[in-house]
């Protein structure tokens, strides 16, 4: 997934180069946990237990108006 993010910047504006203030485009690779009309959530590893549902950690949420392209993944 492509999407644009924020930038933080502690130091002093800097005339002479602006684009280092512009925002990122980020990538993001992950399994998708929810996707709704407002966001996708997308979680970089997952496991299952025998007698427990899929569990997943680091966790990411993007609000579907900062997203540019996602490309799904198939599974062969």
């Amino acid at each position: 997934m492509e999407w644009d993010d924020a930038t933080f910047d502690s130091g002093y504006y800097d005339r002479t180069d602006p684009e280092r203030y512009s925002q990122l485009r980020m990538k993001t690779v992950g399994q998708l946990i929810k996707s709704n009309s407002r966001e996708i959530i997308v979680g970089t590893d997952s496991w299952e237990n025998s007698n427990e549902p899929r569990s997943y950690r680091h966790i990411t949420t993007i609000p579907k108006k900062m997203i540019k392209r996602v490309i799904e993944l198939k599974e062969k």
